[in-house]
């Protein structure tokens, strides 16, 4: 039976995911998947982990606390001269002087440090912690002598092992203040517990006397400085008295409060009279501004508001409205030469005339209003600013006065505080108290503190579970394989008609004998979910040619069209060819001669249909294997003799299964398709690349062939007690519910 035209609406509709979605379940697939891999990488890390902390020699830190008390000393101080600072800064500034170089260096020539064992370099003591130092300047000296300026300078090699051994000490060493408080603690970490607690302490010491030393070295200098800046001082105090005197004598100034100024009263006066005077210009400009917008029309300046206002012309427009009542009056009466008309004619116009003569009158007045405002407002402004001025000047020469009085006054308490402190320094006695005192010295540390066994194995385990969860979400994601049934739908876009479990089969064992000796296991009750689904599909236009093809090789399609069609002979009569006519496999799993004939002889006409056809025992199943090879396997296949032969044997059979070669290896799928009524593809798990099943389905969907769906074969098993058979590769797809071992 030839198919009907691809029918679009057929194929499932494939859903679409939100690639944003967090599917929980999924993650914890691939975790579970990956367990054991987890596991043991987890246990390599902590293996690792092992090896090296109990290989580090252990590490004691022993801890003294200082406390710091603030300056109290008479000397001038940096606050007296300059500003005052904060106590958070000094204590600040002193956490830095105890992790000074200079301290550290104190310190280690004190202690002869350079001959300890413990920073000898190239012993184990040497370092704390396992470091990779490397120097390029030395290295590129090594190998290229000119670079290291020919011969080694024994002082610049010394200067370096110093330095060297200044930064150790500076690793070791931890100074820490105490918040809300002043203390200071002062640890030191070494291999050797005595030798921690002995720097720490010692450390305290040498920054107290070290402090001591500096107090001491600042008194004198003190002492020498303020001797030679009294003098200076003295002079530049003369010499800003002298100014001072010099400028009231210039300006004739008796004091400050001397000085005349303009009072305020004066400057608010003028302010509101120019007020006053923005007003008045503002009101005549407008009036003005109407009267050139009226560009000469008689009519516009008449209805002016300053014109009509205007008490004058109101008078002369009430006489000419009469002179016009009077003149239609007459013209009622007389004729128009009438002198009585001429005469009121005349009286108009003469009123007329009088009428606008005071509008240009008005008009002309309204002009020097503008005038005479504009100007008496300049006249105000200019008094406002050299009021202004004056006062500006008066406020300067205030200024002035107050600046030099202000430097004799400054200068005055400064040659003053500067004498007082020389006095204080010279007669102080109590210079040499120490700002610092050991409130907790240091004891002899008992536990180390490093290295933290406990601490670095638990975070490797922790670390080597985040990588092998992460190492299995990269293979996951990097495997494009299928796995479950939710690939097969949203890759292909294809329903999913079962999923076929993997078998683990005898030597001599086949999957048919297999599904034929064990009827209720997993495998069986997958290939009939296989025929249940076909069937269901079909029930309108039940599939007469079925045909049942792959990607690639080694899928397992033949296996699936033998059980297949063996599962359809208990309902219906079926008949299976095998047309991969290049690696034919019915006729020895079948249990068939070789060389028993088949599909090639009946296209040839060899043979009879009767003699290619076998029954297999007394079943409705028979076979048509694949004959002689031929040498053109696809012409013989899409030849009219084999749609003839198809048609022939429709009418004798309910069901014909043809086992076709891959799509992608050859052509024959794609040209037996054209000749059935539906498609079958198996999909190998866990081994069927994407791309090559997508590339299958598009090329069989190019041939309008049928796609009835796909079949999920080879799929690990897991056993889940209650259900018989769990299938976490299709995503609870049950196999055989209902049936139990035994």
């Amino acid at each position: 039976m030839l198919m009907d035209a691809y029918d679009i609406s057929r194929e499932p509709v494939r859903e679409e995911f939100d690639d944003e979605a967090i599917d929980l379940r999924e993650y914890w697939r691939i975790i579970h998947s990956h367990k054991w891999s987890i596991i043991g990488i987890a246990l390599l890390f902590v293996l690792v982990a092992v090896l090296v902390v109990f290989n580090q020699r252990p590490v004691y830190q022993a801890t003294a606390s200082l406390l710091i008390e603030p300056e109290s000393n008479k000397i001038v101080q940096i606050e007296d001269v300059y500003a005052v600072t904060g106590d958070d800064a000094y204590y600040r500034t002193q956490v830095e002087i105890l992790k000074s170089r200079a301290l550290a260096a104190r310190v280690i020539d004190k202690l002869s440090l350079a001959k300890h064992p413990e920073f000898q370099p190239g012993e184990d003591g040497g370092g704390l912690n396992f470091q990779f130092n490397f120097n390029w300047r030395d290295w590129f000296a090594a190998w290229l002598p000119a670079m290291g300026e020919g011969v080694p300078d024994p002082e610049a090699e010394a200067l370096a092992v110093r330095e060297a051994l200044i930064g150790d000490f500076l690793e070791r060493l931890k100074v820490t203040p105490v918040r809300k408080t002043r203390f200071v603690r002062i640890s030191f970490e070494a291999h050797d517990p005595a030798l921690a607690a002995h720097i720490a302490n010692t450390l305290a010491d040498t920054y107290i006397e070290s402090d001591l030393d500096a107090r001491l070295e600042m008194t004198k200098k003190a002492t020498a400085w303020l001797a030679s800046r009294l003098e200076e001082l003295k002079k530049k105090l003369r010499d800003s008295e002298q100014a001072l005197q010099a400028y009231r004598e210039k300006e004739k100034l008796v004091d400050s409060g001397g000085v005349g100024t303009l009072t305020a009263e004066q400057l608010q006066d003028l302010r509101q009279n120019l007020v006053v005077a923005q007003q008045e210009r503002i009101r005549a400009q407008a009036a003005v501004s109407q009267v050139r917008a009226a560009k000469g029309d008689p009519d516009k300046l008449a209805s002016i508001p300053a014109v009509l206002n205007d008490p004058v012309v109101s008078s002369l427009k009430a006489a000419e409205v009469e002179a016009e009542r009077r003149l239609k009056t007459l013209a009622k009466r007389y004729g128009a030469k009438h002198p009585k008309m001429a005469a009121a004619r005349a009286d108009l116009q003469e009123a007329r005339a009088a009428v606008r003569k005071r509008v240009s009158s008005v008009i002309a007045g309204l002009e020097k209003e503008y005038q005479v405002a504009l100007t008496n407002e300049r006249a105000i402004r200019a008094s406002l600013e050299n009021a202004k001025g004056e006062m500006q000047s008066i406020h300067r020469k205030s200024y002035q006065l107050n600046v030099l009085e202000r430097e004799v006054e400054s200068n005055r308490q400064l040659y003053e505080l500067f004498l007082k402190r020389l006095k204080e320094t010279s007669e102080t006695g109590d210079l040499q108290k120490a700002n610092a005192r050991i409130a907790d010295p240091a004891v002899v540390p008992v536990v180390p503190v490093k290295p933290k066994k406990s601490l670095i194995v638990s975070i490797a385990g922790v670390l080597g579970l985040l990588f092998g969860i992460g190492l299995a979400f990269l293979l996951e994601r990097l495997d494009n394989t299928f796995k479950r049934a939710s690939d097969v739908e949203e890759r292909l876009g294809l329903p999913l008609l079962g999923a076929v479990p993997h078998l683990k089969l005898s030597k001599n064992e086949t999957p048919l004998g297999y599904a034929r000796s064990h009827a209720q296991s997993l495998f069986a009750e997958s290939v009939r979910t296989v025929r249940t689904s076909v069937l269901l599909s079909g029930l309108d236009e039940p599939y007469k040619v079925i045909v049942v093809t792959s990607s690639v090789p080694g899928e397992g399609k033949s296996t699936l069209a033998m059980n297949l069609a063996d599962s359809l002979g208990d309902m219906h009569k079926v008949l299976l060819i095998d047309a991969d006519l290049r690696r034919p496999t019915v006729a020895s799993t079948w249990g068939l001669d070789r060389k028993a004939r088949g599909l090639s002889e009946f296209l040839s006409q060899s043979a009879k249909a009767s003699d290619c056809v076998h029954q297999l025992g007394e079943r409705n199943v028979y076979v048509m294997p694949s004959g002689v090879v031929p040498p053109n396997p696809l012409e013989l296949l899409s030849s009219r003799r084999f749609k003839e032969a198809l048609d022939t044997l429709g009418r004798t059979f309910d069901h014909i299964i043809i086992d076709s070669a891959p799509a992608l290896a050859v052509s024959d799928a794609l040209v037996l398709s054209r000749n059935a009524s539906g498609v079958i593809y198996v999909i190998k798990a866990d081994s069927t690349p994407y791309p090559a099943a997508q590339e299958g389905v598009k090329r069989l969907r190019q041939y309008k062939a049928h796609l009835i769906g796909a079949v999920l074969n080879d799929v690990p098993q897991k056993k889940k007690k209650g259900y018989g058979y769990y299938d976490s590769y299709g995503g609870s797809y049950y196999g055989s519910y209902g049936y139990t071992q035994g």
